[in-house]
């Protein structure tokens, strides 16, 4: 029986399962998607290729896996930076900081490396259910700022995001880059709810 290093089974199994996602988040981001097989994610973990096989079938479960797991730190980053925040101005302030750590952190790299990678439909549909959960308390800062076209404006604001987080993964002060990008998207939603 092999040994288990951790106090249970299902600790161990938890690990092992966390030790697969990460070698393979870093084969995805360092080679691409491409060069992710299940012999890469045994040899990057130390773990034979059958044990790998234990925890995903296959190479496009463990890809699922992986899109999944990015984007539940992401919106976890999101929920423990808004949390208990009230205003709307403050939200949008506390979603670019958010952003901004999320970014440090390299949590979008994965993302980035993942971005022509076909994926199943189902997997699709869950991501965009997931965006626009994680967009909706963002989306009612934007209509209590007085926004009437939140579809343009969401558009607008993602825009920043994504320079933000390209100029933190670049080397940016997160906390500088952060308070002028909320500044900025700000200034851009008082202009939109004026005219």
């Amino acid at each position: 029986m092999p040994r288990i290093s951790a106090p249970t089974v299902a600790e161990h199994r938890a690990r092992r399962r966390a030790d697969v996602l990460r070698a393979a988040e870093e084969i995805v981001v360092g080679e691409g998607s491409h060069a992710l097989t299940l012999a890469a994610v045994a040899a990057g973990t130390g773990l034979a290729r059958p044990s790998v096989y234990a925890y995903f079938p296959s190479t496009d479960a463990l890809l699922l896996a992986l899109v999944e797991a990015g984007f539940d730190r992401w919106t976890a980053t999101l929920r423990d930076a808004t949390a208990g925040v009230t205003g709307p101005r403050d939200l949008v302030r506390a979603w670019f900081r958010a952003a901004a750590l999320s970014a440090a952190q390299g949590n979008h790299l994965l993302a980035a490396a993942l971005r022509d990678t076909p994926l199943p439909q189902e997997s699709r549909a869950h991501l965009a259910e997931g965006h626009r959960e994680a967009a909706a308390p963002l989306v009612a800062a934007t209509r209590e700022l007085g926004v009437r076209d939140l579809q343009e404006a969401s558009a607008l604001v993602q825009g920043v995001v994504a320079t933000l987080i390209e100029r933190v993964e670049a080397g940016a002060d997160p906390e500088a880059e952060a308070d002028r990008a909320a500044r900025f998207a700000l200034g851009g939603l008082d202009a939109l709810a004026a005219g």
